[in-house]
Order: structure tokens, then sequence, then C-alpha cells
């Protein structure tokens, strides 16, 4: 019950303007490729090792809406088709998400599927995106030309005055942003607005300082253990980090990290991520959830000097084993979306 009234304090005590003009956004890890993906050299099979993952009954419940069960212990996580993709979009749509983060991953690799699929669809413009770089190689010859190419669109997510919002995932190379930056210029529009995520301020600090970022981010909060309850511990540490971040000096663009519960992956490694035994949190309610969103939209709005970005981004869509995700579910639950909608739709 006291749960329930953290949640309503936070939509109703807001000030009414709260989340107004604040674009939210979302992560997407798009590992969900089956038996796709066998070239890329340091995640071979990634598809088929995040379906052993969720592979036992108990995980079911977690896997995307387009899963398939193939035995009791056994299922099948595979968007990779344009309907699925479609559908995924208006799910988004619906529910108020203004723009998804494509964690990059090279062209032919596989996990570049949802991506070619999201790019090819007639109804890409209903929600934005922009892409966040470090997660796998980005040429600058080949892949930041594409890229600056989709910074020209509508549908690629806009920040402070119309740059090109672009997050970098720890670290990259001075040579690829400065890249980005010539060939912008070249094209005569803004240089990409970048944001650092890292999981801790000094380091998030020092790369953005090194790469002359304007902003730092994290990924998620990496906070709790030992099946804590994800309220209050999740929410506090999101909480305490956005001050930390701020104190920094720079600007923020804050995260809302909708869970950490990584049994999956602790009961079934996965070859590119260790995660020890302790580190996981119980599922919180989309109640919850939804408040540390509620929470995030209300601090951006008291603290617009250092937001000037004015977005927040989700962790995440589709992070479905390692435990942060609002897609819709096995057997179309739609729960943790349903509950962002009720926040959003009185933006």
């Amino acid at each position: 019950m006291k749960q329930f009234f953290f949640f309503l304090c936070i939509v109703w005590c807001a000030p009414a303007s709260f989340g107004q003009k604040i674009a939210v956004g979302a992560i997407r890890w798009d590992a969900w490729i089956g038996d796709f993906g066998e070239g890329l050299p340091d995640a071979q099979g990634v598809g088929l090792q995040v379906e052993k993952a969720l592979g036992p009954h108990e995980y079911h419940y977690r896997a995307p809406f387009y899963s398939k069960e193939t035995g009791y212990n056994s299922i099948q996580c595979r968007g990779n088709t344009q309907a699925i993709m479609d559908r995924e979009i208006q799910y988004a749509k619906d529910a108020g998400i203004d723009y998804w983060a494509f964690c990059w991953y090279p062209f032919h690799s596989g996990l570049d599927t949802a991506r070619t699929l999201y790019l090819a669809s007639k109804h890409s413009h209903d929600v934005k995106w922009c892409i966040i770089l470090g997660t796998n190689p980005f040429t600058s010859e080949k892949d930041a030309p594409w890229l600056v190419n989709f910074f020209k669109k509508d549908n690629y997510q806009k920040v402070a005055g119309g740059r090109p919002l672009v997050y970098i995932f720890r670290k990259t190379e001075l040579k690829t942003l400065d890249r980005l930056r010539d060939l912008c210029k070249a094209e005569g529009i803004l240089p990409p607005y970048v944001a650092i995520m890292d999981f801790t301020p000094a380091d998030a600090k020092a790369t953005a300082e090194s790469l002359r970022a304007d902003a730092l981010s994290s990924y998620k909060s990496a906070v709790g253990r030992n099946g804590e309850p994800y309220y209050p511990v999740i929410p506090r540490g999101d909480s305490t980090n956005w001050e930390r971040y701020k104190s920094t000096g720079m600007s923020l663009i804050p995260w809302v990290t909708t869970g950490r519960n990584t049994k999956p992956r602790i009961d079934h490694p996965v070859k590119w991520a260790n995660v020890p035994a302790d580190q996981w949190v119980a599922d919180g309610t989309p109640g919850q959830i939804a408040g540390d969103l509620a929470a995030a939209l209300k601090w951006v709005d008291g603290n617009k000097p250092a937001c000037p970005a004015n977005v927040i981004i989700l962790y995440a869509w589709n992070e479905f084993d390692e435990g942060g995700w609002i897609c819709p579910t096995f057997g179309n639950n739609t729960a943790r979306l349903d509950a962002l909608q009720q926040l959003l739709k009185n933006r």
C-alpha cells in the first residue's frame, strides 16, 4: 500500500507542467535474433545464448511478446520480421515513448536486424530513433557517412535546438566523433549532441572531456544485490546518481532503471558478460517503475539548466534476460507499458 501511494504522490503532487516537452526514450539491445549473427566475432551465437538464458519456465513470463514456447523449459525469442517491428513501434507510440536508442552493431552482423527493420518500416516516424555508439566497432569511412545521412531526417531524435542525439557507451575514439562533426559541417547541419554513458560520474566526465562531449548519462544504475526489492532500492539509486552526475558541473541526461533482475544470466551465463551471483534485484511492479519515471520527469523539470537536452533515457525497451524491459512480454503482457502510458499520456 505504501508503494502505491508513493507512485500516486509523485504523479499527483508534481507541478502540472513537469513532463511537458521532455522526450522519453528507451534503449534497444536487439539480440533477439535466434541463430542469426554467427559472424559477429565478440558475441557469436548471441541470439541462441539469450534464448537459453530465458529457457527455464520460470523466466518465460519475461520473454518478448513474439516468443514461442518450444518446451516446458525452452523458448524461442526471434524478433526478425517486419510485422513484429511494426507492432513494437505501435506499442511504443501508444505508450508515449518518443524515441528508441539503438545499440550500434555493424551491418549484416545479425544484431543490426531490428535497426534495419525499423528503418524499413512505413511507421518509422511514429517513434524517433538515435544511436548508442561504443557497443561495437563503428568505422569513420563507411558507417559515419551512413549515420550523418540519417541525422538529416525528421525521425532522428534532435535535442538542444536541432542537434542529432548520440549516446556513447563508455568510450569511443575521438577521431570517430570528429569525423561525424566534420561530416555534419560539410552537410550544413548542426553537430551531434553527444552524451557519455558510464557507471560512475568520474569515468563519464573523464571520457566526456576527452571526447569534447556535451553531457553525461548512464546505461543504468547498477545498485542492489541478493534479491533486494526494486522499490526503494532502484529509484533511490537512480535519483542519487542524478545528483552525483550533476555535481560534476556537466550537463546531464537522466536515466531510469526499469529493472535489474539478472537471474537468467546468473543461472545461464552468456559469453560476453559474467554476472556475480549476488548481483540481482527483484522485479518491480509496473507502478513502481512508472513512479521512477515520474520522479525523473519531475527532476528534469526542476533542473532545467543541468538538462538542456530535455530528454530522458529508459533502461530499457528489451533487455529481457538482463532485467530491464518495458516491451510487452510473453502472453501479450503489457502491464509495464500500460503503467507508463497512464503517466505519459498526461504530459
